[in-house]
């Protein structure tokens, strides 16, 4: 006669997708509650390549093919709103923590990476929004993509897969330390970096000092994979490089994110 395993071991497994789906809707939820971790970043990049493209279109004949300025600085402000809009997940795990809301999920049969699952699932899901409004914009600014409509959506892609990245580290700091200043921190190097780059021309118009901080800044790789996708057709994309950067991003995310939940299921919360 066998006998059968215990009902948490059949119980768990099965409720894991469920527990994950719970929390995430909990988490968007949050997000359409909170107006600064939804429309924040997307209104902060949105302003900006308004003003950008309509004080800076003049320079548009030098500095980009076909005078579309607006093609070269939509892709600058959607990198921004990838590591903005990245700190949703961290911000999300800090006002659960801060709440006890966190404790309490910790003393049930939820499995632990779904409490850092689900901040993720929901930051993507936001960061999907906001890249996606933020191209339409540019479209109505008009941006018009070299290799057609389809490249619109390669470029909400790209973004919201480089914001996974950042969205990975956020969760890791706010995880770690559960404080906002913490997970602010994260947008806080970043956001500099973006400035230390061909920020309003095409690269090869830097030189001095500026193109040396551009040459060891990691940025710039994926913001020329954003820009090739709006100038260049398909079979003249060069993704490798801005590709390469954003899988570091990520693997560095992943790894900071399971060390975090490691340490704190270590200690409790």
């Amino acid at each position: 006669m066998t006998s059968s395993p215990p009902a948490d071991a059949t119980a768990r497994p099965a409720a894991a997708p469920g527990a994950l789906a719970a929390l995430t809707a909990r988490a968007l939820g949050t997000c359409a509650r909170t107006p600064s971790l939804l429309l924040t970043p997307l209104f902060t990049s949105a302003f900006f390549l308004v003003i950008y493209e309509a004080q800076l279109s003049a320079l548009a004949r030098t500095a980009t093919p076909g005078g579309r300025y607006v093609d070269l600085v939509l892709p600058l402000c959607l990198l921004t709103t990838a590591f903005t809009g990245g700190a949703t997940a961290g911000q999300l795990l800090v006002r659960d923590i801060t709440s006890g809301y966190h404790a309490r999920l910790w003393l049930t049969p939820v499995p632990r990476w779904a409490l850092l699952a689900a901040p993720v699932l929901a930051g993507i899901a936001v960061l999907t929004a906001q890249a996606a409004a933020l191209t339409g914009l540019g479209v109505l600014l008009g941006a018009t993509p070299a290799a057609g409509p389809a490249a619109l959506a390669a470029l909400v892609g790209a973004t919201v897969l480089l914001g996974t990245g950042f969205l990975l580290l956020a969760a890791a700091a706010g995880l770690h330390t559960g404080n906002t200043a913490a997970v602010g921190s994260v947008t806080l190097v970043f956001f500099p970096l973006s400035f230390f780059t061909a920020t309003f021309v095409p690269r090869d118009l830097l030189d001095g000092w500026m193109g040396t901080a551009a040459d060891l800044n990691p940025l710039p790789p994926p913001l020329e994979t954003l820009r090739g996708l709006l100038a260049l057709d398909w079979p003249d994309q060069t993704p490798w490089p801005g590709a390469a950067v954003t899988a570091v991003i990520l693997v560095l995310g992943a790894v900071a994110a399971h060390l975090a939940l490691v340490r704190r299921t270590r200690t409790g919360v």
